[in-house]
C-alpha cells in the first residue's frame, strides 16, 4: 500500500489471478498487460493494471490469440467486430465437428455389427481426432500460432497483382485468409474435396473482409481439366500446406499441379515431419506414442515424415529450380504462450487424439501410451524444450 493506493508484485498478482509469473512477464513482452517499473526496474501492478488482466483473460478463454487481446484492449484493433466475427466462425466450425461425430458414434452404435464396430470407431476417430493444421480444436490454436507459426511458414509467401493462384487443399480456410490479406491484388482459387470445409472457408474469408478469394470444390486427381477454368495451364502459381501427408500418391498429385500452372509458374509446398520432433527431457514413450500417429497415417495411405521428402518428390514430379527449406519451431522456458498453444495444444493434441485406434490396433498398451502423452507434456514446462521442423519447397515448371 502506498500514496496512490494498493500495489502488487508480479509475484503478489501471479498468487492471486492464477497466471504464473511467467505467463505474466510474457504478457507484459506482448503489450497485454504492462505494468509500471520502480525506480529498480521492478514490475509493479495497480488497480487498472489488474482490471486489465482480467479482461485479457476472459478475452484469451474465447480463445483469441494474445495480439488479438492486445489490440482488442487497446482499442487499436481496426475492425473489432471482424476479429470477433471471424472467431464466431472457427467456434461454429468446431461445434459442428463435434456435433457430427457424435452422430456417427451413435449411428455406428445402433447399426454396427459387433466386430465391424471397433474397426468404425478406429476410423472415425483417427480422422476427426487427427491433428495436424487442421482439426476441431482450431479455434483456439489458430489463434494461439497465427503469429508464430503464420509468420515461420507464410511471411515470405508473396504473389503479385493481377496474377492467379490455385490454393490446393484449402480445408476451412486458415491458410487461405493468410495468403489473400498478404496478397491483396492477387486472385486466389481454393479448392478441396470436402464440401462442408469450403462452407467453413468461406465464412472465415468472408468475415475477415477479404473479397480476392473464390471457392470450388475440386479433387485434385481430376485436374487438370480438358477445358475451362482448371484446364493446363490457368494458373500463374500453386500453393499446397498440409495436403500431400494425407494423399496415397502424392507424387502423382505434384505432376498434376505442374500442368495446371503456366510455363515458368511456381508451386510452393509446405509440409512438416514428425521424425523432426525432438524435445527435454527425452523420453521413449513419448517416441513410440509419436511413432503410433506416424503408423496410423501410414495405414490410411498418409505420410507423417513427408517434409523430408519434399524435393525428392518434387524432382520425380519433373519441377525445376527445387529449393527446400526447414521452418523450425523452437519451444522453451521462455515462450511459455507457444509452450501452450503449440506444444500442449497443437503437437500432443494432435498425439494424445489417436490413442483409442492405437490401442486397439495392438501398437501400444495404454499405460505406455498416456506415460508418453504425459512426457510431451512435461516438455511444455519451464525448464522442458520442444522442437519441431516443417519444411517449405518452391519449384517452377520448366518453360
Amino acid at each position: 500500500m502506498d500514496d496512490d493506493g494498493m500495489w502488487w508484485t508480479v509475484g503478489e498478482l501471479a498468487l492471486a489471478s492464477g497466471v504464473s509469473v511467467r505467463v505474466l512477464r510474457h504478457w507484459d513482452a506482448m503489450g497485454v498487460v504492462s505494468p509500471e517499473r520502480t525506480p529498480s526496474g521492478h514490475r509493479r501492478y495497480g488497480p487498472a493494471h489488474v482490471t486489465r488482466l482480467y479482461r485479457a483473460m476472459a478475452l484469451r478463454r474465447t480463445g483469441l490469440g494474445l495480439r488479438q487481446v492486445a489490440a482488442l484492449l487497446d482499442q487499436e484493433d481496426p475492425d473489432p467486430a471482424a476479429t470477433l466475427r471471424a472467431h464466431l466462425v472457427d467456434v461454429e466450425e468446431d461445434l459442428r465437428r463435434r456435433s457430427q461425430l457424435r452422430d456417427r458414434l451413435v449411428a455406428a452404435l445402433e447399426s454396427a455389427e459387433p466386430d465391424q464396430l471397433m474397426k468404425v470407431i478406429e476410423t472415425m476417430t483417427m480422422f476427426e481426432q487427427y491433428v495436424h493444421g487442421y482439426r476441431s480444436e482450431e479455434s483456439a490454436r489458430l489463434a494461439d500460432q497465427a503469429g508464430a507459426l503464420v509468420e515461420l511458414l507464410h511471411g515470405d509467401t508473396r504473389f503479385k497483382p493481377g496474377e492467379r493462384v490455385l490454393e490446393v487443399g484449402c480445408g476451412v480456410g486458415a491458410q487461405t485468409t493468410t495468403l489473400a490479406s498478404q496478397s491483396p491484388g492477387t486472385d486466389f482459387v481454393s479448392v478441396d474435396i470436402a464440401p462442408e470445409s469450403l462452407e467453413a472457408a468461406s465464412r472465415r474469408v468472408a468475415a475477415a473482409g477479404l473479397s480476392n478469394v473464390e471457392f470450388v470444390e475440386k479433387d485434385v486427381f481430376a485436374l487438370p481439366e480438358r477445358e475451362g477454368d482448371f484446364a493446363e495451364g490457368s494458373f500463374d502459381h500453386v500453393f499446397v500446406c498440409f495436403l500431400l501427408e494425407h494423399l496415397p500418391a502424392p507424387v502423382d498429385a505434384l505432376r498434376r499441379l505442374r500442368r495446371l500452372v503456366r510455363p515458368g509458374g511456381t508451386v510452393t509446398v509446405v509440409e512438416g515431419d514428425h521424425g523432426s520432433a525432438y524435445f527435454h527431457p527425452d523420453d521413449d514413450a513419448a517416441r513410440a506414442a509419436i511413432a503410433c500417429q506416424v503408423t496410423l497415417q501410414r495405414h490410411a495411405g498418409g505420410d507423417a515424415l513427408i517434409g523430408r521428402r519434399l524435393f525428392p518428390m518434387l524432382h520425380e514430379a519433373d519441377w525445376s529450380d527445387i529449393a527446400v527449406t526447414p521452418r523450425t519451431v523452437y519451444v522453451d522456458g521462455s515462450r511459455p504462450d507457444l509452450a501452450d498453444s503449440f506444444t500442449r495444444r497443437t503437437f500432443t493434441a494432435m498425439v494424445s487424439g489417436v490413442r483409442e485406434p492405437a490401442v486397439a490396433a495392438g501398437l501400444i498398451d495404454p499405460r505406455t501410451f498416456d506415460a508418453g502423452i504425459a512426457a510431451l507434456r512435461r516438455t511444455a514446462e519451464p525448464d522442458g524444450v520442444f522442437c519441431y521442423t516443417f519444411f517449405k519447397a518452391v519449384g517452377r515448371r520448366p518453360a
